[in-house]
């Protein structure tokens, strides 16, 4: 068990926070009991389990007895050091970082994040995608990097289910989707098509931006249609994964769900 905060292996597992250092190392963790079985649920096989015995529940306790992979032990004052929860489970995994970028993307419809940078709206972005069947997450340069703490919990194991590929830049994007015959579809609070009225029945990528600015203006020009949903309340704007869960389900009826 490590008890030192000198220990190299802490030491590396600590720099997981910055996103540098998972690019570097090429690994990210999921904390929780939770996620971690998400993960193997997914076929995604840990490359290391973290765990601190006294603070695993009796579940916790039973399916790491289950699990035959590498692990490294922590004591609980440390467990706490190395996660991003309040309050530790005792268990993470280190998983490694996707190594795919877009020829690996197919499917009817897709999410584009442009420009968003809250971890809980990429996350339950992620979420939302996952539970819709989309072929995929792109996140373009300038997004929160989907592999951080709070992106990949609030994922709730949407990060495991559904592939995804960051720093995208918007150009890249543009004529990858123009390839593969995709129509570029973006939100807007007011004044575009309502959205329960849109012709869904062409491959489709849903763009979201950033709620205070909006889609780039790249990847604005290329969109065919831009989609808004009514809000009678007189509400300013919706949340950005509130507004995508609606309209990719809109989709989903659209096509016979």
């Amino acid at each position: 068990m490590i008890i030192s905060r000198q220990n190299p292996e802490f030491k590396d597992l600590m720099k997981l926070r910055e996103g540098k250092h998972r690019r570097r190392q090429g690994l990210f963790l999921a904390e929780g009991l939770r996620l971690v079985e998400d993960g193997l649920a997914a076929s995604w096989t840990p490359v290391k389990l973290i765990v601190s015995p006294p603070l695993l529940s009796q579940r916790g306790k039973e399916a790491v007895s289950r699990w035959d992979y590498p692990r490294l032990e922590l004591t609980p004052e440390l467990m706490a050091l190395a996660g991003d929860t309040e309050t530790s489970q005792g268990i993470m995994a280190l998983f490694a970082l996707p190594d795919i970028g877009l020829e690996s993307i197919s499917g009817d419809l897709l999410l584009i994040l442009d420009g968003i940078r809250d971890p809980g709206n990429a996350g339950a972005l992620m979420r939302s995608g996952s539970a819709a069947g989309v072929g995929g997450v792109l996140a373009l340069t300038g997004s929160v990097d989907l592999s951080a703490p709070k992106v990949v919990r609030a994922s709730m194991g949407g990060v495991f289910r559904i592939p995804w590929v960051r720093d995208l830049e918007a150009g890249e994007v543009v004529s990858w989707a123009e390839t593969r015959g995709y129509k570029l579809v973006r939100l807007e609070p007011r004044g575009g098509v309502p959205f329960h009225r849109y012709d869904y029945q062409a491959k489709m990528a849903l763009v979201v931006g950033n709620e205070a600015d909006g889609v780039g203006p790249e990847l604005a020009a290329a969109c065919t249609a831009a989609l808004t949903i009514p809000m009678p309340g007189g509400t300013e704007s919706l949340n950005a994964a509130v507004a995508a869960s609606l309209v990719l389900y809109q989709a989903l009826i659209y096509r016979g769900l």
